[in-house]
């Protein structure tokens, strides 16, 4: 099988990285040749699932990261993925430059300039769709002056002190009230876009085109409801189409359009159904802190022919097992578990969450129950990974591109 050549930054757990070595088009495939994230535990659980990758644990800001990567990658790769952190975009980011998260998307792309990748394969949270931040097709020094118009425009008394961090709600709804007010928030509004948008700018620079969609897990046999935005980026010129995968499940059985027949959506029963009862379990953990008033703010229960609620990072707010009682609302904002004789409430543990994340049960992950369960919620799901890879497969064999040697 020949396969391109691909890098993963920020590769947490290796969600993507799995998907992609998963995917095969016509005799095709990828083979992952580096991989990057600053956390140890990320850098442990993945060298550990994937030897064969060339694991850097470091900062992707500093120089020597990125030299290695260039290096491994032997000065070019024919794909890049992973998903940056988005303060890159935060308005109230921006007006922090020495906020160092802020540079994190920046480095994402100074490798795709230096490897120059066929494509790249970018994953986030659904706020960046709607998140307001600055052109990335304007000069340096009308975003400097973006910025200050936006500082005098969250100055005002007006706004409150619980609105100062969000530039975008101040834009959104006019407070801007004298005419100089005014003429600051039209001046701003005129050289702000969506950081989708903003991403797509800062890619077109470097000759690359961008889509992006809004996938829900759900739609791909992943059983559990989770919207991630991707972005996919072809190099311009070449014939490559940027193409989505086509979703494979639905709330029941049906036909699309194209004739393909669509599965029901995955369930709790069907990830989890068969497992034995936890204490009959070896290695397998159960986060048990107490439930805060947040996690009681709403509800957290699915039955056992419900996917499950998204798989967080948080311990403290990973959804309830099915066999737990059900949970109803007696006011705003607040839950209480419902009386059931001989029921009680836990968490899913942390190998229910990784099935319901699709990783297959010889994955294994490394550190504390916590550290478990952030690596598994931070994840990409790899089922879902392997129907984007195969997509970007498609569209690379189909421009006939050549795998890097």
């Amino acid at each position: 099988m020949k396969r391109y050549t691909v890098v993963d930054l920020f590769c947490g757990a290796g969600g993507l990285t799995l998907g992609f070595k998963e995917a095969e088009y016509k005799g095709y495939g990828f083979r992952v040749v580096a991989a990057v994230d600053v956390w140890a535990r990320a850098c442990e659980t993945y060298k550990l699932n994937h030897p064969e990758v060339e694991v850097i644990c470091g900062d992707i800001r500093e120089r020597w990261v990125k030299e290695r990567l260039v290096e491994i990658a032997g000065g070019r790769v024919d794909v890049i993925i992973g998903g940056p952190p988005c303060e890159a975009f935060s308005l109230a980011g921006k007006r922090n430059p020495n906020d160092p998260r802020a540079r994190l998307f920046y480095d994402y792309v100074e490798i795709v300039a230096r490897l120059q990748p066929y494509m790249f394969v970018m994953e986030n949270v659904e706020g960046i769709l709607t998140m307001l931040t600055i052109r990335e097709d304007i000069d340096e020094e009308t975003k400097r002056r973006v910025i200050e118009a936006l500082n005098r425009l969250l100055d005002l008394e007006s706004v409150g002190r619980k609105r100062r961090a969000a530039p975008q709600y101040i834009i959104r709804n006019n407070y801007a009230k004298s005419p100089e007010e005014r003429e600051l928030a039209e001046f701003a509004k005129k050289h702000l876009v969506t950081a989708a948008e903003a991403i797509e700018q800062a890619f077109n620079k470097l000759g690359y085109d961008v889509k992006w969609k809004l996938l829900n897990a759900l739609d791909y046999g992943v059983p559990q409801e989770r919207e991630r935005v991707f972005f996919i980026g072809a190099k311009r010129g070449l014939g490559i189409a940027i193409r989505f995968p086509e979703r494979t499940h639905a709330p029941k059985p049906m036909v699309a359009v194209d004739g393909r027949k669509l599965e029901t959506y995955r369930t709790l029963k069907d990830a989890i159904g068969d497992l034995p009862p936890l204490e009959q379990r070896e290695n397998d953990e159960v986060y048990e802190g107490s439930f805060s008033p947040i996690y009681m703010s709403r509800n957290r229960y699915k039955s056992w022919g419900e996917p499950s609620y998204t798989i967080l990072a948080s311990a403290r707010h990973i959804p309830l097992h099915p066999d737990s009682p059900k949970m109803v609302k007696v006011g705003k904002d607040k839950w209480v578990f419902v009386e059931e004789p001989g029921k009680k409430p836990r968490r899913l543990s942390v190998r229910e969450c990784a099935r319901i994340q699709t990783f297959p049960d010889w994955y294994k992950f490394v550190g504390n129950t916590i550290d478990k369960y952030a690596l598994i919620g931070d994840a990409v799901p790899p089922l879902l990974a392997r129907r984007v890879a195969e997509a970007v497969l498609s569209s690379l064999v189909e421009a006939g591109m050549e795998p890097s040697p």
